[in-house]
This record gives C-alpha cells, structure tokens and sequence, in this order.
C-alpha cells in the first residue's frame, strides 16, 4: 500500500473560504476475485484545504476534479475522470471516495490529479508504482488503514464482506483517537499449508530513527487454511504516544516460519499523553472545550470535582472558587479530564458531567447540590448501588437507607454496604453512619447512634462501651445491613 501521508496542522485547520494547497491523501490495495485482480483506491481530501461554496444561507459544497490513470509505460490501460463532489453539509468536512478498476498482472504507474473546481489554481498530483502479481500462489493483500468499521450490507463503495470500512487514506490517527483498525486478505493459503492451521500475527512497531523499533504491541490469530480469509482487526493505540509508527502482518506457519509479510506506515498525534502543566498554555487552552464554557458551568463542574476530592486537591479547588478568575478555573478542568483521558480530555468530561446530573437530580436536599452530599458523593465514587433498603417506619431510628453492592472493585471485597441515615428529618440529606468498605467511615456504634432516640436499651454491661441495642419492637436495621 501506498499513501501520501497528512500533517497534524492540516488536519487541525478548517478554514471553510480561504483553502491552503489542495492537501490529498490516497491509499491502494490490490485484491483478487474469481476473474481477476481489482486496484481499490481510496482518497480524501482535506476540508482545509478545498474551497466550499455556498449552496443557499445555510449549506456549502464542494467539488474536486479527479482524474485516475493507470499506465503501463506510456500507455493508458484504464482510467476514471470525474467530479468528487462533498454532500452538502453546514460546515466543511472531508472529502471521502473509493474506486475499483479491474487489472490484470503487470507492473504499472498509478497517477491521480486533482483540482479543486471552485480554485482552478489550487491543485494535487500523486504518483506511485503499482505491481499486480496474484497467481495461484499464497497471497497477502496490502493492508488498509481503518479510521473504523461496522455492520453494513448495502452496496456502498466502502463497504466489504458485511463490514462499512472507513479508510484511513493519510494513515494519520489524530488526537481522539484511541483504536487502529486494519483489514487485508489471505488467497490459496490451502495450496500451501499442509497443516490444520496457520498463524497471523501483527504488531506495531514505534520507529525511533536510525532503523531503530520499538516492539508496542502483538496480535495474533489462528486460521485454517481456505482459498481466501479477511482479516479485520483493531488494535488499542490510545497510550501510543506522538511519532512515527509501523504496523506489520505476518502469516506463519505451525513451524513458527514466516510465509508472508506486509508492512505498513502510520503517524500518530497525542499531544496530552504526558503533557506538563508548562504546556498547558493560554494558547492551547484557548484551542480546547473549556474555553467554550461559561462561568456556571466551569462552577459547576469544579463543585462537582471538589465533592471529590480531598488533602491538597480539596483546597486547591476551594481556592479556585472563591477567586472570580476564570482562567484557573478552565485550567483544572482541563489539567483533570486530559489525565483521565489524553485522548479525549472533552468526553471525559461530559461523561463526568452526566454522572453529576444524575447524582444531582436524585440526591438534592435543597441546601446544596445532589453530588455534594453523602450520598451524591458516594454514587458518583461507586456507581449505583445493586440493591437499597429506604426505611421510614423503624421504631426510634430516623429514615436510613442501606446500600448494597455485590462487587467492589476499589478494595476487591464483596457485598459491601453502606448506612446513611437522616437525624434531622429535614429535606432528603443523609449523612453516612457506617459502612463495612475498606477505607470509608466504619463506625462499630453506628447501631447506638441510629437509635439514639432510647438509650436505656442498649445492650452490654457497660452503658458507655454499648455498641448494639435490644431487638424487637421492629428494629431491623442490624439484620438488614449483616444479613442482606
């Protein structure tokens, strides 16, 4: 495969009306069918560097004269020309096409020019040898780049085999990105394996320079030998770090002896995978979604945060909201969700915000936020329980609630439990009492304390080392929390 490859600038830039040079990036696979081999071509264009036009007040197109020769010598053997024309959209995206041309083996050249039909001037050329060469011999098609697949049964130019297969032409995995997809083809691997199975191994490989590699990860699947096979994979790439990668695929057979190999070549951009805090500039925050928020919402997601937090974060975020700044504010929200998430710092935090709405919406007494409370602050930490107990009618003991979680992962424990209890009867803001979770509030009197209301029935001796009380008249909260 082939594929001219995109920088991060471009990438980022999408200036609708004012085009850099036509920026292209192309990819080709030759694959094999009853008949003969097919050339798949796949282009994009960057929405950066094309020029839209308006279509009415509210949509733009644009249109990129293509035409695709392949020759052998100085003889044409199959060409296209034709209009690649963006749907209509309300802002500018890239340009995305597939082209199948049938091809019988030789070595030939593949030339596609490119001119933008709204900028004459603003055009693109690429060039590349091509080799055509499936016999009846084992055949390892050039591996595509996925930006990702799907399900699909239509008829789409992208679409294989029952997958919708987005390529991935300029072989560039930008910010957001946290998986690679590939996909090839195997041909006549039963005419030359003898054995019941055969391997397919890929890795990616970090190119350090000086033909230096660093090994990042290994796939590998069993197959069974077939006159063809697909392989469609995805690999974790969301800790690859910014640079210059290799993702190679190998057949080999029960002898550990490699067959075929395919390798191909992709960049990766992750500028907050271990960015520092100096990083973290005005200029760059001004790029992110926090500078999209308002003041309530920043106050917001801080509270939410703080509710949280606790030693020096705890008073670093108190700092923060008392200060009317609203710089350090979008600081720390940043500086937070870009370590919980490099690759999508945004999502993080919108997933964050979803959790306290709902811990909002649920657990608000009227006197603060949902998340702030007890209870807000231990559904957002843990998630919601398996099961609750809400209890109003326990004769001597405000209405508390026990919360159930059959697994615990934080401290690896099983049905742990949480009391909360409302001694004040006032609104719906309950205070945790007790728990048996490793490292929460464990109060070996929590029982005393729920029925305070008669204190001449606790039971021990000693009226002051008293931890239970007597049973009976409908007190239930022992039984409930130890054998729920």
């Amino acid at each position: 495969m082939k594929t001219k490859l995109i920088s991060c600038a471009v990438i980022a830039a999408l200036l609708p009306f004012a085009a850099r040079a036509l920026d292209t990036g192309v990819s080709f696979a030759v694959y094999a069918t009853p008949a003969k081999p097919y050339l798949e071509i796949n282009i994009e264009i960057a929405a950066a560097s094309v020029n839209y036009k308006s279509v009415d007040s509210t949509y733009l197109q644009a249109g990129v004269e293509t035409l695709i020769l392949i020759k052998d010598g100085e003889r044409v053997v199959n060409y296209e020309k034709y209009v690649l024309l963006s749907p209509v959209v309300e802002w500018p995206e890239n340009l995305l096409d597939a082209k199948r041309f049938a091809l019988a083996n030789g070595q030939y050249t593949l030339e596609i020019s490119f001119q933008d039909i709204n900028d004459p001037e603003n055009k693109d050329t690429y060039t590349a040898p091509l080799i055509v060469d499936i016999s009846d011999r084992m055949y390892l098609a050039d591996v595509q780049l996925l930006r990702g697949f799907r399900p699909d049964q239509s008829d789409s130019p992208f679409s294989k085999n029952g997958f919708y297969l987005e390529p991935l032409p300029f072989n560039f995995y930008e910010a957001g990105a946290v998986l690679l997809a590939f996909y090839t083809e195997i041909y006549h691997s039963d005419k030359a394996i003898t054995d019941d199975t055969y391997l397919v191994r890929y890795y990616i490989e970090q190119e350090k320079g000086n033909g230096i590699r660093n090994l990042i990860s290994v796939g590998t699947q069993k197959k069974k030998p077939t006159a063809i096979d697909a392989i469609l994979v995805q690999m974790d790439i969301g800790k690859l770090e910014s640079g210059n990668y290799s993702l190679t695929v190998e057949c080999r057979n029960a002898a550990n002896e490699l067959l075929l190999k395919r390798t191909t070549t992709f960049q990766r951009s992750n500028p907050f995978l271990h960015v520092s805090e100096e990083e973290l500039s005005d200029e760059v925050l001004a790029r992110q979604f926090v500078d999209k928020l308002d003041e309530e919402a920043l106050r917001y997601g801080l509270r939410a945060l703080s509710a949280l937090a606790v030693g020096e974060e705890s008073e670093t975020l108190k700092n923060i909201l008392q200060g009317e700044d609203l710089k350090p504010m979008r600081f720390y929200l940043f500086r937070h969700f870009v370590r919980e998430d490099a690759n999508n710092p945004e999502q993080a935090y919108r997933n964050f915000i979803r959790v306290a709405d709902a811990a909002h919406k649920k657990f608000q007494s009227g006197f603060r936020y949902g998340f702030e409370t007890d209870r807000g602050r231990t559904f957002m930490r843990f998630g919601k329980p398996d099961d609750l107990i809400h209890v109003e009618d326990d004769p001597g003991a405000p209405p508390y609630e026990i919360w159930v979680y059959y697994n615990f992962p934080k401290t690896k424990q099983n049905n742990v439990k949480f009391l909360f209890y409302n001694p004040s009867l006032a609104g719906e803001d309950y205070i945790m009492l007790h728990s048996n979770a490793r490292g929460e509030i464990n109060n070996p009197r929590w029982e005393r304390v729920l029925y305070s209301r008669g204190p001449s029935e606790y039971l021990d001796d000693n009226y002051n080392d008293a931890t239970s009380v007597q049973r009976g008249n409908g007190r239930n909260a022992r039984v409930y929390f130890e054998d729920f």
